[in-house]
């Protein structure tokens, strides 16, 4: 040590002098200053000598050994943070796996084992998280740091959407049977339909739980917000990280929306199934093959009455018939006496023609109101041919008294199911002897089905269950409510058939067909909605729709009996675009398109005829009243009664395509 210090103090001896020989001037022998010496040829100041003495300097044993020490300690802790993210990562993938046994047997409607997995997915998450704490010490090195943060996070929403679901699977258990789950439910005497009263009946224990799910999904939404998906924009085992990461982040939105709005529907559901006193509701049968603004042609009509969760049928009968006892005297709106042949007075059949289903629904049901001997309703339940083609599709055919079997199998007549054919049949093929009330099926046929199903095997309730839903989900049934909390609930839940607000792009396009047949029923369309950006941000948007109907025309005499199915289409189109929005070109229609405001929308309207085996094409050019930013959300809500039109959604920086099969939020890169 002795010895280290004398060479550093030489060595700093040494220095000085070196530093003061340089810095002195040279003095004359009259004691003025000389001049300064120039270095000889091939020796300069910053020649090689003086580049050794400053690499010396900087590089010394000592600097060395330091930096040295310091890369060792690196690398150490390069190795020891390896070697634990080993570890973490192998506790990760067996959480990993217990999950998706979880989302599995969920998927399967097994409540036992879905139970048992999400233990084995707690017992996994705490493992991890336990290693995980280990890499703790990572936190305060410079970008590493971040990472780790993250991955706490997304560790915290791990657990708390863990939670989330094992509180569900509690909250459904008792229920499992009923619902159509695997596995034992606690009401297990008497009748099916016994048994979804006493379900019915308890609901009420289930709301406070869901409180408890939401509080848990706002944890996972919290914790997977705080990640910046950009900082993984790269790709484990074929999988983009960063789009996995934008993924579980609007899902767990989604989830909290879902869980916080379907409170209120829980809670009015017992009410609604005349838990507190007897129901009446209107049940319309929408003819999608007939397509109109909410769904379908409103051809007949049922009354159900509902008492402590038990259905019974009072009455139905065709839509005609009811016209006959409103005896309009109101004049037909613009809209329908210019595009409906010979209809001047506004019947109850055509009252349908807003496409927000309660401001029809609030015009329908007044007037209904009105008609002397007619029930008392609660509320309308509209339903089109694809529920009652997917149900019997789930349960086999079905025999309805007085009326015949009905199955879901193809018809060749009309390449449809057979109950679809059948039931535009008894609707419109000209009769040889008068049938009284020929469209009161539906009464008896929903009676049927609610019979078929009390009895059906547990094995088919979940395919039941899953189809009603879809149905639901797909607007293919739509509920409207009298009492304001009832329809509020609804509204919640977007089973209630409203155009929604929205504060960015949004479309709907809404197709009614007046005079033509059953032709919706051949006919598909296409949608193309195309983005361009100006320089000052300016958006212009130009949407495509095409119409095709490839099946020849059927044979429409109906004097020999004939049933006429495809014959021209005379379609009616709203196109409802963020309102301020401004048409630039359209192309297409045979009328002039004009565009009006209608529910908070600007609507651009058109008509055209399309024949069978023909097409049309329908362009719309206009431009959006909102700049352009990086991205911007929309919103497409699908028109009742139609089976899912194909969109392809096209900016200038991205292509997306989809069948849409219920109203879908969209974000596009602009």
């Amino acid at each position: 040590m002795v010895d280290l210090l004398m060479d550093m103090h030489s060595e700093a001896q040494h220095q000085a002098n070196s530093n003061l020989s340089h810095s002195r001037p040279t003095l004359n022998p009259d004691g003025g200053e000389a001049e300064p010496v120039i270095p000889e040829k091939g020796i300069e100041a910053n020649g090689p000598a003086m580049k050794k003495t400053w690499i010396k300097r900087i590089f010394n044993k000592r600097t060395a050994a330091a930096l040295g020490i310091i890369l060792a300690v690196i690398v150490v802790a390069g190795g020891i943070a390896l070697l634990q993210a080993r570890s973490v990562i192998e506790a990760a993938k067996q959480t990993a796996q217990a999950a998706r046994s979880a989302y599995d047997a969920g998927k399967n409607q097994d409540l036992v084992a879905a139970g048992q997995q999400l233990t084995s997915v707690k017992e996994n998450l705490t493992e991890t998280q336990k290693r995980f704490q280990k890499l703790k010490w990572t936190a305060w090195i410079p970008i590493a740091g971040r990472y780790w943060k993250d991955g706490d996070h997304g560790l915290k929403a791990a657990q708390s959407a863990v939670e989330a679901a094992s509180i569900l699977v509690a909250a459904v258990e008792p229920y499992a049977d009923v619902l159509g789950f695997q596995g034992q439910g606690s009401f297990l005497g008497g009748t099916a339909e016994d048994r979804i009263v006493k379900v019915v009946e308890t609901l009420d224990k289930v709301a406070p739980q869901l409180d408890q799910v939401a509080e848990k999904l706002e944890i996972v939404v919290s914790e997977l917000g705080a990640i910046d998906a950009k900082r993984y924009a790269f790709t484990i085992e074929g999988m983009r990280v960063d789009e996995s990461i934008r993924t579980g982040q609007a899902l767990s939105q989604d989830a909290l929306f879902a869980t916080t709005r379907a409170r209120p529907a829980i809670e009015n559901l017992p009410r609604v199934l005349g838990i507190d006193g007897e129901r009446k509701y209107m049940v319309l049968f929408q003819n999608d093959a007939e397509l109109r603004s909410t769904g379908g042609f409103m051809t007949a009509f049922a009354i159900l009455r509902v008492e402590k969760g038990k259905v019974f049928q009072e009455k139905s009968q065709d839509i005609y018939d009811l016209d006959e006892k409103f005896n309009s005297k109101l004049p037909a709106p613009d809209i329908i006496r210019t595009y409906l042949p010979l209809v001047y007075r506004f019947n109850l059949r055509d009252m349908n023609i807003s496409p927000d289903f309660k401001v029809s629904m609030d015009e329908f049901s007044k007037n209904y109101e009105s008609i002397r001997g007619e029930p008392k309703i609660n509320g309308i339940i509209a339903v089109d041919t694809q529920v009652l083609k997917d149900i019997v599709e789930v349960l086999g055919p079905i025999e309805v008294p007085g009326y015949g079997t009905y199955s879901a199998e193809n018809d060749p007549r009309c390449d449809c199911p057979q109950i679809i054919y059948e039931l535009e049949a008894l609707a419109d093929r000209p009769q040889a002897t008068l049938r009284e009330n020929r469209k009161g099926i539906l009464a008896p046929m929903l009676q049927t089905i609610l019979l078929k199903s009390y009895g059906a095997p547990k094995q088919v309730w979940p395919a039941l269950f899953e189809t009603i839903i879809q149905n639901v989900q797909e607007k293919h049934v739509l509920f409207y409510f009298f009492a304001e909390a009832e329809q509020n609930a609804a509204e919640q839940i977007n089973v209630a058939g409203r155009i929604q607000e929205y504060d960015a792009d949004y479309f709907h396009l809404n197709d009614t067909n007046f005079a033509g047949a059953k032709s919706n029923m051949f006919t598909t369309q296409e949608v193309e909605q195309a983005y361009e950006i100006a320089d000052d941000g300016t958006i212009t948007k130009t949407v495509t729709v095409k119409y095709q109907n490839p099946f020849p025309p059927s044979n429409c005499n109906l004097e020999a009996g004939e049933l006429c199915l495809n014959g021209v289409l005379r379609d009616f189109v709203r196109v409802y675009v963020p309102k301020g929005s401004k048409l630039l070109e359209s192309l297409g229609s045979e009328d002039e398109v004009q565009t009006k405001e209608d529910l908070g929308k600007t609507v651009f309207e058109a008509f055209f005829t399309l024949r069978p085996e023909g097409q049309a094409k329908l362009i719309f050019t206009y431009q959006l009243p909102m700049k352009a930013q990086d991205s911007i959300g929309l919103l497409i809500q699908k028109q009742p009664g139609k089976l899912g039109e194909h969109y392809t959604i096209n900016t200038p920086e991205t292509t997306q395509e989809l069948d849409l099969s219920g109203d879908k939020e969209i974000s596009l890169d602009l």
